[in-house]
């Protein structure tokens, strides 16, 4: 009789524990505080020729580990163009639609990845680019200065 009891009680038990809220290991939780740490850099470039300014970020795995970089949705990266006054000119990812899924990317050990874009200035002058990487284990944001003229 006692068994009919336990028995059951045990099988439920262990269904909670498997199907059940976990903590997250410290290792899966455990944030950067910046990328260097890590081995994740990166670089920005700005081409002004061509009547065409093009943007690039470019994100490297300097360590000898894989590296998994953590997007909130489907935008991974932003441009920003800033005037001399600071305000605000250009936005990338103004008027798109991105996915509201979460997105991985893997950089093997010494591997990179790139995000470029290109940009038509309204007239030369003197601006700022910001440049940052969305992701949420390796955020980046990076400004550079350029003139157009």
């Amino acid at each position: 009789m006692l068994s009919r009891i336990i028995v059951p009680l045990l099988a439920a038990a262990v269904l909670m524990f498997a199907c059940g809220p976990r903590t997250p290991s410290p290792v899966a939780s455990a944030r950067p505080k910046g990328g260097v740490e890590q081995g994740v850099t990166s670089h920005v470039m700005v081409d002004t020729a061509q009547g065409v300014v093009r943007f690039a970020i470019e994100v490297a795995n300097d360590s000898r580990k894989r590296v998994e970089l953590n997007f909130p949705d489907g935008r991974t990266h932003d441009f920003v163009v800033l005037n001399d006054a600071g305000r605000e000119v250009w936005r990338w990812s103004t008027g798109r639609l991105f996915t509201q899924a979460m997105q991985n990317r893997l950089l093997d050990a010494h591997d990179s990845v790139v995000y470029d874009e290109r940009w038509l200035p309204p007239s030369p002058g003197h601006y700022t680019l910001v440049a940052s990487l969305r992701s949420e284990n390796y955020p980046v944001q990076q400004r550079v200065e350029f003139a157009l003229r």
